[in-house]
């Protein structure tokens, strides 16, 4: 009986033993199966794109809305700030810059290195500045030049106490009531408002080897079809937020992959 007894003792305990190793294997092998999770130094730029329809905009070139009126653009400026960048877990990566001043005359814009693990990402922007920086951030605080708080030409900041400009769009223009073709007029937007901000996207991140990129268009064309000619030719938002308001979101809704 003692034999027997050592016997079914030594199955027993080896039972476990068994089970630790069976667990052991099956999870090294799901393991193997899962990509590479390192983060990899990559360097961030956003691709921007004014547009008229499927138009690429010019500095001081013509282009044409669908019903005739033309317009021939000397400043498009936008302030997009808070960037960042998610991905299906909710894990988040920070750029070193997180706010970049765009303009009519450039479509690429460097946000530094980021360390990007594998996967899938999206990039989030906030369309104008927040509340808090709006207030207590001005023009002469910042130092680096390169920043888009910083002083610019044109003015991206209002000095009487209204905060930074989200937007900035000059142009001549065809003001007429009824499109005549010729840029007998000029408009200027010069729109911002603390509570005006908003946030767009997701936009994707596509990576190719030591680049990460962007690729966004804006298509103006919304927005100045959706003007009331020619008593809509000029806002500076504060006399008339509704039309701010308007053409803000047809900027933002317009912003597109």
């Amino acid at each position: 009986m003692k034999p027997l007894k050592k016997r079914i003792i030594s199955c027993k305990s080896t039972l476990p033993i068994l089970l630790v190793i069976l667990q052991a294997f099956a999870c090294q092998k799901l393991n193997d199966s899962q990509p590479l999770t390192n983060p990899a130094e990559k360097n961030l730029f956003i691709q921007f794109q004014h547009k008229i329809d499927q138009f690429s905009i010019r500095k001081n070139q013509d282009v044409q809305l669908s019903d005739g009126r033309r317009l021939r653009f000397q400043y498009i400026r936008h302030i997009f700030t808070n960037i960042y960048l998610i991905n299906e877990q909710g894990d988040t990566v920070y750029p070193s810059l997180r706010r970049v001043l765009i303009r009519e005359n450039e479509t690429e814009y460097a946000l530094g290195k980021v360390l990007l693990p594998t996967g899938q990402w999206k990039m989030y922007l906030l369309y104008g500045v927040d509340s808090l920086t709006n207030k207590t951030i001005q023009p002469s605080m910042v130092e680096n030049a390169g920043d888009p708080l910083a002083p610019q030409f044109p003015s991206m900041y209002w000095t009487w106490e209204s905060g930074y400009l989200f937007t900035r769009i000059e142009a001549l223009a065809d003001t007429s009531r009824v499109p005549s073709g010729q840029l007998n007029g000029f408009v200027d937007y010069h729109l911002g408002k603390t509570g005006l901000a908003r946030w767009i996207g997701p936009f994707e991140v596509r990576v190719n080897n030591e680049k990460a990129t962007i690729n966004l268009n804006c298509d103006l064309q919304p927005a100045f079809q959706s003007i009331i000619w020619p008593e809509e030719f000029s806002s500076h938002t504060f006399e008339n937020v509704a039309l701010a308001e308007k053409i803000l979101n047809h900027i933002a809704q317009n912003i597109k992959e």
